[in-house]
């Protein structure tokens, strides 16, 4: 069953208090040796601005082999938002580690995917973080990005999106594929699978009009 996750758009900065929190817990192609580490996410809008993202993970025993932008990051621990700005459009990965090393593509699907860089200078800004609990990750998407990226007038509008967020780690000690909206039984597509992508609902944040 696709999920919905509901969230906010502001006007100015994001009041992360108010920002709904979602679990990361549905785990498939699951084999022996396998783990659920817990994790979690918060993503929200803001207007003319962009995409804010925050994802959290208890997994203490980290594998970080990339260093730099674009390698093989879902082989590390790793986090992921897809986003997809616009029907029809295609959709965006973002893949993350713990030290904040990021893999970022374009396309409609998992094959003939284009690098970001090569669309557009415009980057994402990313951060992680360790401590002795797990490890998370900061992200911000500029509407710019999507424009250039996608072609389309994204403004990080209230309305109704489609995307997913995932925790994997292809080879960590204990490898996992979660999702918060569950994907399909067949491995074939992986998380790229946009059939399968939660919607995404933001709703204008009316307590700033007050």
């Amino acid at each position: 069953m696709i999920k919905t996750y509901e969230t906010l758009c502001f006007e100015s900065t994001p009041d992360w208090s108010r920002v709904p929190i979602g679990r990361i817990d549905c785990f498939q192609w699951e084999q022996s040796g396998f783990s659920r580490p817990e994790s979690s996410f918060q993503m929200c809008f803001v207007k003319n601005k962009g995409i804010f993202v925050k994802m959290r993970s208890d997994e203490k025993r980290l594998r970080i082999t990339c260093r730099g932008r674009d390698g093989n990051v879902w082989e590390d621990s790793c986090l992921e938002f897809f986003f997809s700005p616009e029907k029809n459009a295609g959709y965006l990965n973002t893949e993350i580690n713990p030290c904040g090393a990021f893999l970022t593509q374009v396309g409609k699907g998992r094959e003939h995917r284009q690098f970001l860089k090569e669309l557009t200078v415009v980057s994402p800004q990313v951060k992680g973080f360790k401590d002795e609990n797990g490890w998370s990750v900061e992200l911000f998407l500029p509407c710019l990005l999507f424009k250039e990226a996608f072609g389309v007038d994204f403004k990080a509008d209230p309305g109704s999106y489609r995307g997913n967020f995932y925790k994997c780690g292809d080879k960590t000690e204990a490898p996992h594929y979660g999702s918060f909206s569950p994907m399909r039984k067949e491995l074939t597509l992986g998380f790229h699978d946009p059939e399968y992508f939660s919607t995404i609902i933001v709703k204008e944040d009316v307590t700033e009009n007050d």
